[in-house]
């Protein structure tokens, strides 16, 4: 039997029929649901207990019911990396925060296929048409538009047998109505065993580090790092700033900032996720490998799916002191900054990126893991220089507002 995976296909509504009002009006329904369900949650409300609660004439109760589930998965999330924080022995990042209760502006409506929204596509234009309700007998209809290719795999979702169309989230930003579709299909993955080149995945708060060996050699076949300490810093100055707000009343700027963390969050993970598939795809039956943790790298591995859509296997392997562990001798060496250096006189191994060292260990850990050696360890004492590719926001990723404007809203001002 297969392995089904997950995907969201991205596209934008022209409204031809319908007021556009509704949808907005919908959208801001949502928010209200979405705070309202956190609030309950914390209370101590039970799922079945909150959907009563919410209730409302103006809404549809299946819209209701999946924007209390995408809530509820929110907290559920945060519940995660708060059990993570607490196990961490000396955690070097800010304890995560609850979701906000106070959203402003327009929240994702959240609809199931053929409830709140269908999808159909036109015989004679080759369109796909949608029909959505944003409220009880009210429907706005029109066409999706977007990139050739996702509009392609949108069709072939909807006229295959083998691919489902799932939950849709309509989306208001500035000014444009977009809706995110999901499509679930069944791919035969290929066991792990069979592969022919182990790629090592190695996650931390900065960067991901990928080392691909040979399965039969272990010679490395090629290496890369993917920094991505920019959303590091964003959150710092998205906590720095929302702090001023509150200590200076700035109630208005601080909500405007509520969902540009999230997505640029959400925009450097997609591209993070992609761009492992990308370096995998390249190399011949390969499997991707993750460290086996829990908490903060549990969700970024939340593309994992990429992976599955394109038939590539993944696995874990244990992941304790792969970032201290001499890749090559299998001694506990020195990290200084991002470099690694073996202290077994024998070895004295120095590789120029430590997240590197750690994903050639997750590499060897997985050979070991499939029978194919006895050891851990045994690579070159020299590796490939790492290429370093740096990941931050296009000009479609919403940003903090500037230091001038704040200042000029008394946001920065001392005192």
């Amino acid at each position: 039997m297969g392995e089904e995976a997950t995907k969201t296909i991205q596209t934008r509504l022209h409204v031809a029929s319908g007021d556009r009002s509704w949808l907005h009006d919908a959208c801001l329904a949502a928010r209200e649901i979405f705070n309202q369900t956190i609030r309950l949650k914390q209370q101590g409300y039970t799922r079945t207990e909150i959907q009563n609660e919410v209730d409302r004439d103006d809404f549809l109760r299946n819209n209701k019911c999946a924007v209390v589930g995408k809530a509820l998965q929110t907290w559920d999330s945060y519940q995660s990396l708060l059990d993570w924080w607490y196990e961490q022995d000396d955690s070097d990042g800010n304890k995560p925060t609850p979701p906000s209760t106070d959203k402003s502006g327009a929240y994702p409506l959240v609809m199931a296929h053929t409830e709140g929204y269908r999808l159909t596509v036109d015989d004679n234009t080759n369109r796909v048409q949608f029909r959505i309700s944003p409220k009880p007998y009210k429907k706005v209809k029109g066409n999706l538009r977007g990139e050739s290719d996702a509009m392609d795999e949108l069709r072939d979702a909807l006229t295959s047998n083998e691919v489902d169309v799932g939950q849709a989230e309509l989306l208001y930003r500035d000014g444009v109505y977009y809706l995110h579709v999901t499509v679930t299909r069944e791919f035969n993955i290929p066991e792990p065993d069979t592969s022919d080149t182990v790629v090592g995945v190695d996650i931390n708060e900065r960067n991901v580090a990928l080392t691909a060996l040979d399965r039969e050699t272990m010679q490395t076949k090629g290496t890369l790092v993917l920094d991505y300490g920019r959303v590091k810093q964003e959150r710092q100055r998205y906590h720095t700033i929302t702090t001023r707000c509150q200590e200076h009343g700035k109630t208005s700027i601080h909500r405007q900032f509520g969902d540009r963390e999230e997505r640029f969050t959400e925009w450097v993970l997609h591209r993070l996720s992609r761009a492992v598939v990308k370096f995998a795809e390249q190399f011949s039956n390969p499997v991707i490998v993750f460290e086996d943790m829990s908490g903060i790298r549990n969700e970024m591995q939340y593309g994992s799916y990429k992976a599955t859509w394109r038939e590539i296997p993944t696995d874990t392997v244990d992941a304790y002191y792969n970032s201290r562990t001499c890749s090559c001798c299998g001694e506990r060496g020195d990290r200084q900054g991002r470099r690694f250096r073996c202290t077994n006189d024998e070895c004295d191994v120095a590789q120029d990126h430590a997240d590197r060292n750690a994903s050639v260990n997750i590499a060897w850990r997985e050979k070991a893991k499939l029978g194919d050696t006895d050891t851990n360890y045994r690579t070159h004492k020299t590796q490939p220089q790492v290429r370093l590719v740096r990941l931050s926001g296009s000009g479609r990723v919403s940003r903090p507002s500037s230091s001038r404007f704040l200042a000029e809203q008394g946001v920065l001002a001392h005192g």
